[in-house]
């Protein structure tokens, strides 16, 4: 009797491991790809102006948090919804976006504002946006911006702007491709502009129990006053409270109009197939040195 000897495999037998080893391999090359195609779902972009800049980072993140969602974060201080036109036409070729978030406070100082009255003008240019998203099958979400210290507020915490998008969103009910989401309100009190607010879960709160929320300018959301278009260098919680809201809404928007199945064009864009962030934050063209902060 002799012990350990080893049984050796018939040429078929070598066959048949190696068939098994082939399946299983190509199992474990395609396998990742398919589970990245069978979550993927809504595109997400965002336009805005430096408030939507400072809170982008965070926006992203919960975008993309459980990666059934890509986000486009198309934003720069200073600027207004008409310098951002020509960018949506080259976005829904490009990105196909499923849902869009227009976040703007109020800037006047770029030339395609010149002569114009912002309520006027920007009721016209983000009507013109959301036409031109809706018609082809983008959920639209109109965010309200929080108020500057000096910005004045009605009796229900809304500024000018706030209400020219209830008016939009209004405009094109009962479709119900337009929302609005208050996302300002989460670093105001009740709509009304505050520099501090009450920690909440996950910041890193002072003896107060307070955070700071806004910035010494009165109207971005860094902790500390920081040149235009500057990263903050501390924890920004106002930021991310606005982007996170944001988020939630533009994902809840996504989810209401088709229930996340994602894609009206038909297809992905090439960059985000694997769920990564594509994020673009660009001076339109034409704008370099004369777009101003915030």
């Amino acid at each position: 009797m002799v012990i350990g000897r080893t049984r050796r495999l018939s040429p078929i037998s070598w066959l048949f491991v190696t068939a098994l080893v082939l399946v299983a391999g190509t199992w474990v090359v395609q396998h990742p790809a398919s589970r990245t195609r069978s979550v993927a779902g809504q595109r997400v972009v965002l336009w805005g102006d430096s408030l939507a800049w400072e809170a982008g980072a965070v926006f992203t993140r919960d975008v993309e948090a459980d990666r059934h969602a890509t986000a486009l974060v198309r934003t720069w201080g200073g600027t207004a919804p008409c310098d951002w036109l020509p960018d949506l036409a080259v976005q829904l070729r490009a990105f196909r976006p499923t849902v869009a978030a227009l976040a703007f406070s109020g800037n006047e100082g770029t030339p395609c504002m010149r002569g114009r009255d912002l309520v006027a003008a920007y009721r016209a240019d983000v009507g013109q946006a959301v036409d031109q998203l809706t018609a082809a099958g983008v959920a639209v979400v109109l965010v309200e911006a929080p108020p500057r210290s000096d910005q004045p507020v009605d009796a229900a915490g809304r500024t000018a702007l706030d209400r020219v998008w209830q008016r939009i969103a209004a405009d094109h009910r009962p479709g119900g491709v337009v929302t609005v989401a208050p996302a300002g309100r989460v670093v105001t009190d009740n709509g009304r502009f505050t520099p501090t607010l009450h920690c909440t879960r996950g910041e890193t709160c002072g003896p107060s129990g307070f955070v700071t929320v806004r910035s010494p300018d009165g109207t971005h959301f860094c902790p500390l006053t920081v040149p235009p278009m500057t990263p903050c260098p501390l924890p920004s919680p106002g930021a991310a409270r606005y982007g996170a809201a944001i988020a939630t809404a533009t994902l809840s928007a996504g989810a209401d109009r088709d229930g996340g199945s994602g894609d009206p064009a038909g297809g992905r864009d090439a960059a985000s197939r694997d769920g990564t962030a594509v994020q673009a934050e660009l001076i339109p063209p034409g704008q370099v040195g004369t777009v101003r902060h915030p």
